[in-house]
C-alpha cells in the first residue's frame, strides 16, 4: 500500500517546500520517518499547534445568519474561501460546522498570528 502523503508529494500536489501560504499547514514542516525496511522514507506532517485565540488580533465580527457557511464567510471577510480554518481557529471550534449552526452567534474575525504590523492581543 502506498502512503497517501508520499503520493501527493511525488505528484507535486504538495509543494516540496511545504504547503501554500493560505494553508493551515503552511508553517507545519513535512518530516520523514525511516521504517527501517531499507526501501523508503515515509513523509508525514509534524503536529500543527493551533494558536491561542487570545493571541489573535480581532479585525471584526460577524453575526451568523441562516445559511452561513465558513467558506462563504472566509471568502467575504478574508478574501479567500480556503481560509475558513482561520475563523475556526479564532473561535475555538472542534467541529467547525457548529460555528454557523446557530443564527445570532457572533464570530471573531482575526488577523493571522504574528502578522507583521498587527499587534497580537
Amino acid at each position: 500500500m502506498t502512503d497517501p502523503l508520499q503520493t501527493l508529494i511525488a505528484a507535486g500536489a504538495v509543494p516540496p517546500g511545504g504547503f501554500p501560504a493560505t494553508s493551515r499547514y503552511a508553517a507545519t514542516p513535512v518530516l520523514t520517518y525511516d521504517p527501517g525496511d531499507g526501501r523508503r522514507l515515509v513523509a508525514y506532517l509534524a503536529r500543527r499547534v493551533v494558536p491561542h485565540p487570545e493571541r489573535l488580533s480581532t479585525m471584526g465580527e460577524h453575526t451568523v445568519v441562516e445559511g452561513d457557511r465558513l467558506d462563504l464567510l472566509a471568502g467575504h471577510h478574508l478574501g479567500d474561501p480556503e481560509l475558513w480554518w482561520r475563523i475556526a481557529d479564532a473561535n475555538v471550534a472542534a467541529h467547525p460546522d457548529e460555528l454557523t449552526a446557530s443564527p445570532g452567534r457572533r464570530l471573531r474575525l482575526t488577523a493571522p498570528e504574528g502578522l507583521p504590523g498587527v499587534p497580537d492581543a
